[in-house]
């Protein structure tokens, strides 16, 4: 019972129902909340990791915000968690800079744009979809269609308009947790690119080795390796939970799990 009067409390709030969602399976895993923030605070601490710590200690302050209890510690630590997630992320970031066997972002748009210039179209979309989305491989397989009627809800696809394309992705790695996922793309190039294709990728193609090709002159990369170079540029809270919301994987797992030090 207890639960559900905190959800209708976050409901109330007007939060995001996959927010809720993971406010109140915190708050199961925490377990009782009792009225101390000192002991609060030292439960916490046993979490191994920030990300982890960060992702309880804002379910807890909600909780005693819905208590009417005080949170006012619990609002400074989760300040510190996010000061200490960006040192670590700074800290990573930096190794990877030092990684001289890994392409710039610059190279990467250079090369990019240079696939546009050579009339290599789909490779151009590929390495926009990449650096600007920071998807996986299986998000590209996707049809190209003119109208929202040729599309459906279990497949990917680019609807082309006169002015913008509309990317609908009902069918990647985490869309059961996230759900469909839809990006208005106005990008001139990309658009006059993808306008020449009947699909970006397909299901039986070789996509490992279709990557490899197109990245060729840039080491031979794959989109793991794309996106760990656009992480080291995104160096804040904005900007990771930018690229966790366009690759579908929440921020704990992000942070905490994605290995940006190595190839």
């Amino acid at each position: 019972m207890e639960f559900i009067h905190f959800r209708e409390y976050l409901e109330s709030q007007n939060l995001n129902p996959k927010t809720i969602d993971t406010h109140v399976r915190n708050l199961a895993a925490y377990g009782k909340v009792g009225m101390s923030q000192n002991l609060i605070i030292n439960r916490l601490n046993l979490n191994e990791t920030w990300p982890r710590r960060l992702s309880q200690s804002n379910t807890i302050s909600k909780y005693l915000q819905f208590k009417k209890q005080p949170n006012d510690q619990i609002v400074e630590y989760i300040k510190n968690a996010n000061v200490a997630i960006q040192k670590e992320a700074k800290m990573r970031q930096k190794d990877l800079a030092d990684d001289p066997s890994l392409p710039t972002l610059k190279e990467m748009k250079t090369h990019m744009d240079n696939l546009f210039q050579n009339g290599d179209y789909r490779g151009f979309c590929i390495m926009y979809l990449f650096l600007t989305y920071q998807v996986r491989n299986q998000d590209l397989v996707a049809k190209v269609v003119k109208s929202k009627k040729e599309a459906n809800e279990t497949d990917n696809f680019f609807i082309v308009g006169r002015k913008q394309v509309t990317w609908i992705r009902n069918k990647y790695k985490t869309a059961i947790k996230y759900g469909p996922k839809t990006h208005v793309i106005k990008n001139e190039k990309f658009l006059t690119a993808i306008k020449t294709l009947d699909y970006l990728l397909r299901e039986n193609d070789n996509i490992d080795r279709v990557i490899k090709k197109i990245t060729n002159e840039i080491g031979g990369i794959n989109e793991g390796t794309i996106a760990k170079v656009v992480l080291r540029h995104n160096n804040t809270m904005n900007g990771l939970r930018r690229i966790s919301r366009n690759r579908g994987t929440d921020m704990t797992t992000l942070v905490e799990n994605y290995n940006i030090t190595k190839n």
